[in-house]
């Protein structure tokens, strides 16, 4: 638990460095589309040579890793995304987001889909269900780095709730066969922790930086969501490496594992904060 909270605390010194220092050249936003590229590539990667070890699935190709990183390139640097890019986007994210929670229900056996398919699998599993991401950046120039920022602490803030609570007080297993370590009490501190955090951070855009954030309270409702389905995302990567017999998707992160173990919660929760900020932002904004 302490190495994953030095790496934790670490990994948001690192990003914030990168995204600080690039903004003093006027680079944050790319500072930050380049941390993204990399991670999904990384976890990509790690996901390919995991499923590898999955009784009876095919062979995977690293084609999969190129397709998904030229995926992410054209929707960031294609400035005029249409509404049909942005729609078929979050309709092929959510399709595929239910069949992902689908499949904890029958963890036991390998997805038909991955054992025929493994490439594509991973390319609709990360760089498609992680677009949402880039497209969040289109959403509001030039605030739109700030909600991608607000997304990944929504989510990653359950995990750390999640330990504070979960490891002490939890008692009730949420899923014994596929995580044994996480509890109900774990998932209800988490997404506690998630709301408080989501609505430091808006205080803080718009009365540190003067930015025309989310009002406050309700940044912390529109976490709320987030910060559920972020258990569901996490215990999908679960199952995979439970199927592989793997502990890790790997080894880079002390006390996390892998780039997969680091970013597997947002796999789900991407899409759905790119669905509430499209219809819920202006809202979100406006006080009372």
């Amino acid at each position: 638990m302490i190495d994953r909270a030095f790496s934790t605390i670490g990994l948001w010194l690192v990003v914030g460095l990168v995204i600080w220092v690039g903004g003093r050249f006027g680079l944050a936003e790319k500072a930050a589309f380049g941390i993204l590229c990399i991670l999904v590539v990384m976890a990509q990667y790690e996901f390919y040579k995991l499923v590898r070890n999955i009784p009876g699935t095919r062979q995977s190709s690293y084609s999969g890793i190129i397709a998904g990183f030229a995926l992410l390139c054209t929707l960031y640097f294609n400035e005029n995304n249409n509404e049909l890019t942005i729609y078929s986007l979050k309709l092929v994210t959510s399709i595929f987001g239910v069949y992902l929670i689908f499949l904890l229900s029958r963890s036991q056996s390998p997805p038909v889909l991955l054992q025929k398919l493994p490439t594509f699998f991973g390319f609709l599993y990360l760089p498609v269900m992680l677009a949402p991401l880039v497209a969040i950046v289109r959403l509001e120039n030039p605030l739109g780095l700030y909600y991608v920022l607000w997304v990944v602490i929504a989510t990653k803030f359950t995990d750390v709730g999640g330990l504070i609570i979960g490891v002490p007080f939890g008692k009730h297993k949420i899923a014994p066969q596929i995580s044994p370590a996480k509890s109900w009490e774990g998932v209800l501190g988490g997404i506690i922790v998630s709301a408080l955090v989501s609505a430091a951070f808006a205080w803080f855009c718009n009365h540190t930086l003067g930015l025309d954030f989310m009002v406050p309270y309700k940044a912390a409702l529109l976490a709320l969501p987030l910060a559920a389905l972020s258990v569901p995302s996490d215990l999908i990567e679960s199952v995979f490496k439970r199927q592989a017999g793997a502990k890790d998707s790997g080894h880079t992160i002390p006390g996390i594992g892998g780039a997969l173990d680091l970013i597997d919660s947002l796999v789900l929760t991407a899409p759905v904060a790119l669905i509430l900020l499209s219809y819920f932002l202006s809202w979100a904004k406006v006080a009372g």
